[in-house]
This record gives C-alpha cells, structure tokens and sequence, in this order.
C-alpha cells in the first residue's frame, strides 16, 4: 500500500500542486503588487539625479561660457570707442605730424579704463605728399594681449602750391581775362 500512498502525490505534481518548498522559490518571482509597482527603486532615483546633475553642470558651463563673451564683447566696444575718441582728436589738428604717441586714458577718463592703452603712429605717404596715414592702436585685457586697430588717411586741407610760388594778384586778374588790357 504505500506504493498508492505515494501516487496520488505523484499525480498532483504533475497536475500542477507543488510543495512547500518549491513555493518558497516561486514566491521569489511573482510579480509585486499593484501598490509596489507604482513607486521607484533607489536605484531608478539614484540614475534620475545622475542625469540632472550632468544636465546642470551642463547649463552652468555654457552660462559661464556666455558670461565670458559678453564680458568680451563689452571690452571690445570699449576699445574702439576709445580708438574713435583718439582719432577725432587727430581729425580736430586736421593734419597731424609724423610720429609716435603712446599713453593710457588715465588723462581722459581718471579711474575708468585701467586696462586700456593707445599707441597712435602718424606716418607721411610715400606718393602722396599731403596725404597722412594715422593708425591708432588700443591695447586691453589681462596682459594687454588683445589689441584693436583703426586707421584713417588724412588729407591736407592746405593744398600744396608748386615751388614758384603763389601767383600776385595782377598774374592772376591776366589769367582770367586774357583778352582784355
């Protein structure tokens, strides 16, 4: 008798009855319940917060990015109003001597414009007599390693008379009205 004892527990594992023990391993891998499904693991959480802090180290070093070029830009603008502000001075001398000047704007604007200095070089042309080229040139920034240059031919507004001399009055009066005397 013992061997029908031991059939019908045959025959209900192979229907589908387990025992104790494999149900200690099944229960392993059910699915979790409706209300365990809904929240997030560490891990999830822990990858969530990886991404946004890779996303805002991103933002924070394009804003600094642009906080240096606009800080740029403005040094810039700077320097050539300086620059124009020199070559209006040379413009009102109306045709300035050859040479070297260099300084800085402490003179002009005290206080302002610490990192700013000028050189201004007035050469005479080669095939122009009356005509001058004036290149200011402003130096900024940390070391004064960015430079900006702005040049402006000037002309003479005296003309030039040939070496005889200027013409008297009565040559002249002659010139216009040949035929007459």
């Amino acid at each position: 008798m013992g061997a029908f004892r031991d059939l019908p527990l045959a025959s209900s594992r192979l229907s589908g009855a387990t025992s104790a023990n494999e149900d200690s391993h099944r229960c392993c891998w059910r699915l979790p319940s409706r209300s365990s499904r809904q929240a997030f693991t560490l891990l999830e959480v822990m990858i969530a917060i990886a991404f946004i802090g890779f996303a805002m180290l991103a933002l924070l070093s394009l804003h600094h990015s642009g906080m240096q070029t606009v800080a740029r830009a403005r040094e810039l603008t700077q320097a050539a109003m300086l620059a124009q502000a020199l070559m209006t001075d040379a413009e009102q001398t109306r045709f300035p001597e050859p040479g070297r000047l260099t300084g800085d704007f402490q003179k002009m604007y005290p206080g302002q414009f610490v990192n700013f200095r000028w050189q201004r070089t007035v050469e005479q042309s080669q095939e122009f007599p009356d005509i001058r080229r004036v290149r200011i040139t402003v130096s900024y920034g940390p070391g004064f390693r960015r430079t900006l240059l702005l040049t402006e031919f000037m002309h003479n507004p005296v003309t030039q008379l040939p070496s005889g001399g200027p013409p008297d009055q009565e040559n002249a009066a002659q010139q216009l009205r040949p035929g007459e005397q």
